[in-house]
């Protein structure tokens, strides 16, 4: 089941960002230390009364105006309107609805989609009295807010997933979900094509050809597969100028369907910042990557060519060095073959367990040698460590100060059990917890 998305939309200056960074703030990107990666990133995983949801910042709505930037930013705010399940529609409660305000919202309420009304900049319990006038607006759904300091964001949490489903995954439990993913242009279709080996989505040398996300189910060597390919421009008109970013959000939601994403890279253009957030997104959230770098056969090369591509790509991407790197060309068919054999060993690395006593001597171990150091003049101590069952693999550290323990230190214990255990090619869950 793909992450609902929430749009968070309005004029500017109405605290939309300010609102966001609260949603998402109790989720930290696995890759928050790469430089650039997470950088203008608008959208993030949030996760409220056991429902987790994707949300969108936008720019702000500019209605009427003929400025070629703000033209783009409304463009870009519709598009997420248009994908998302939830649309939170935000106001400033001090200057109240102005005439761009009513026109937005006189199209939001033709829309079917659940729109809650957020009169922001509400700073204390008197103010929120006032708010009372925007109930003339006539939505079914209003909470007025401080996205600053949170007076009632709890109440626009309940009321953004009242309605989102907790239906079962549409992928089942014995099959791998495989989402095709990357930027316009560079070969998803082909790739999909080459992996099945039927023409089951339009391929044209033309960005953004492919009209709807197709789910093909497939088996290979007697394990079942879900090919997951991600959506492209769907209404030229309204995305016109806009596939980057429409593309992105389908990306998304792809990415939280799936469990191994195949992060498609031009091999001409190489390792560019779009690829990058991209694979973020899929180590956020804990998926197994692979990165495929498509179009091999245009790049003028010799034998040491691919070794120092890899070096650049691990120099880019420390962070993410678990990724397996393939150099195809799905047009040619060329190792279009080592995607299906990483995709089945990643599979496998995820469900990878190791016994609860064998963990607990290594770890002990590794611990022994280099221990966390102290913090605030406190010195941790971790007792013992778990890995549950489950996928992707996580490991449950038991200590006295987890909150005192930082991310260098968690580098060091995931390096250590990947350089005696493996687990390539997947994102490990470190998660450290108090032992009374």
């Amino acid at each position: 089941m793909s992450l609902p998305i929430v749009a968070i939309v309005g004029r500017p200056n109405v605290g939309k960002s300010t609102l966001f960074n609260r949603l998402v703030r109790t989720r930290q990107a696995i890759v928050d230390d790469t430089p650039g990666i997470t950088r203008d990133r608008l959208y993030r995983q949030a996760s409220w009364n056991g429902i987790d949801f994707m949300v969108v910042d936008t720019g702000g709505l500019h209605v009427g105006s003929d400025d070629v930037l703000a033209v783009k930013v409304t463009e870009q705010a519709r598009i997420a309107m248009d994908q998302a399940d939830v649309i939170v529609y935000m106001i400033d409660a001090k200057t109240g609805a102005l005439e761009e305000d009513i026109r937005i919202i006189r199209d939001l309420k033709k829309s079917a989609k659940k729109v809650i009304l957020a009169p922001n900049k509400v700073d204390d319990p008197e103010r929120e009295y006032e708010t009372s006038e925007f109930y003339s607006l006539g939505f079914e759904n209003m909470i007025p807010v401080s996205a600053l300091n949170g007076l009632n964001c709890g109440d626009l949490l309940d009321a953004i997933v009242e309605d989102l489903s907790r239906s079962e995954p549409d992928i089942a439990s014995d099959e791998t979900g495989v989402a095709i993913v990357g930027r316009p242009n560079v070969g998803k279709s082909s790739l999909l094509n080459a992996m099945t080996g039927e023409n089951i989505t339009i391929v044209a040398d033309l960005p953004g050809t492919t009209r709807d996300a197709i789910d093909t189910r497939f088996e290979m060597n007697g394990k079942k597969y879900v090919l997951i390919d991600t959506a492209g421009l769907k209404k030229k008109k309204i995305y016109k100028n806009q596939l980057e970013y429409y593309t992105m959000l389908r990306t998304a939601r792809a990415i939280s369907r799936c469990h191994i994403a195949v992060v498609v890279v031009d091999s001409v253009d190489g390792l560019v910042m779009g690829d990058l957030r991209i694979a973020a997104d899929a180590a956020e959230l804990y998926k197994g990557l692979i990165f495929a770098f498509n179009k091999w056969d245009l790049v003028e090369k010799d034998e040491f060519t691919a070794d120092k591509l890899r070096g650049a790509v691990r120099e880019k991407t420390r962070t993410l060095s678990y990724a397996p790197v393939l150099f195809i060309s799905s047009l040619k068919g060329q190792r279009v073959v080592k995607v299906w054999e990483f995709v089945e060993k990643i599979a496998a690395e995820r469900k990878k367990r190791i016994p609860t006593s064998e963990l607990n001597d290594f770890v002990r171990e590794i611990v022994e040698r280099r221990p966390p150091p102290a913090k605030r003049g406190k010195f941790i101590k971790i007792y013992y460590v778990t890995q549950p069952e489950g996928d992707p693999p996580s490991f449950i550290f038991f200590c006295n100060h987890p909150k005192l323990i930082e991310r260098p230190y968690v580098r060091y214990l995931e390096n250590r059990i990947r350089e005696t255990y493996g687990f390539m090619g997947t994102p490990l869950k470190m998660v450290f917890r108090l032992r009374k």
